[in-house]
């Protein structure tokens, strides 16, 4: 029997609770966890932006990477929890039917795993071993243990769908669009714009390559993006901002005729005035660049080639760590509070927490 800490979230409130675990099922793991972060949703949560029951999704058992809720209650009702679906740990204990990984790789005890599942803000965590993967060799551990949001992110990055002399738009340059602008640049962009509301986030874009970047609350993007580009658009336009649809409403704003507008942000709420006539009158192309909300067996697969990049050195995660803070588990609601009370001053690119 293991006791850990585990955290439950509603609008405006972060609670640390205990659980004990019963024994293992025999494909389950037990794993002590290294290191989860924070994920740019569960800040949306937490301000009480969130999925209506109505617009909830209609995957089916093969689409959905974690358990239903226990109470039978639609996916994003309030309270969310256990939280964390990012971090990483190691294996301490293995269920009896518990033989090797989704993707193939024998599992072991003492291997070092990533998430792709809920909950890692905590000391300990139980699941299904096809719901964690291997951290590659060659891979630190603290790289590893960010594997859902490195690997969606890196899988985003090599599907915006960027060719040789392509202009990149970036709606939202904090850790994942950071990705996606490295990967444009390696692609072969000759020029990729960023656009956010923090300046430390923009400048860190400009030291990665971005030519041109545009702060929201000093120019209005759609406008700067046609001026630069002298009213043609640029060819991919990504949404990496999410929650509230902002993101995918600039983008549609700066993408070309026959461009792509490239969604990675997960959009919680209606959008307002949202029109539909440049999706067909521009025959435009729309990119779902999530790596993981397919089968399960794909999203593994997407994830190993995400990381298969990340093993071979393709993006700079140095800068992101520098720009990144680290909390311990038990300062977790001081940490929403501070981190939500005034997004512009966000910084962090990732927000780590450890036990």
């Amino acid at each position: 029997m293991v006791d850990t800490r585990v955290v439950y979230l509603e609008p405006g409130q972060i609670t640390i609770d205990r659980m004990t675990f019963p024994a293992l099922k025999p494909n389950q793991v037990l794993v002590q966890t290294y290191q989860a972060s924070i994920c740019g949703s569960e800040r949306y949560f937490y301000r009480g932006i969130s999925v209506r029951p109505q617009d909830e999704a209609r995957g089916g058992s093969e689409t959905q990477l974690g358990e239903a809720r226990a109470d039978g209650r639609p996916r994003h009702a309030y309270p969310m929890g256990p939280l964390g679906h990012e971090g990483g740990g190691t294996i301490v204990e293995m269920g009896a039917a518990v033989d090797e990984y989704l993707g193939g790789g024998k599992a072991a005890v003492g291997d070092r795993v990533g998430s792709l599942v809920y909950p890692t803000f905590t000391d300990y965590w139980v699941s299904d071993i096809k719901h964690v993967q291997p951290i590659p060799d060659g891979v630190s551990f603290e790289v590893g243990c960010l594997y859902e949001p490195l690997g969606c992110a890196a899988w985003a990055a090599m599907y915006l769908g960027v060719k040789l002399g392509d202009t990149v738009a970036i709606n939202g340059v904090g850790f994942a669009g950071n990705i996606m602008l490295q990967g444009a640049l390696k692609a072969g962009a000759s020029k990729v714009i960023a656009v956010d509301v923090v300046d430390s986030k923009l400048e860190i874009a400009q030291k990665l390559g971005a030519e041109h970047v545009i702060n929201v609350k000093a120019a209005d993007p759609v406008a700067r993006v046609d001026e630069l580009t002298r009213g043609e658009g640029v060819d991919v336009a990504v949404d990496a901002v999410g929650g509230t649809g902002i993101g995918v409403v600039q983008a549609l704003g700066m993408v070309r005729h026959n461009g792509i507008l490239a969604i990675y942000g997960d959009n919680y709420i209606p959008v307002k005035e949202f029109c539909f006539n440049r999706f067909h009158e521009d025959g435009l192309e729309v990119r779902n660049l999530n790596a993981v909300h397919y089968t399960r067996l794909r999203a593994v697969e997407n994830m190993r080639e995400a990381y298969r990049a990340v093993q071979r050195g393709v993006f700079d995660l140095d800068i992101i760590f520098e720009n990144s803070v680290k909390y311990r588990l038990d300062e977790i609601d001081a940490v929403f509070k501070a981190e939500t009370a005034n997004l512009e001053e966000q910084t962090s690119l990732k927000t780590l927490i450890v036990p």
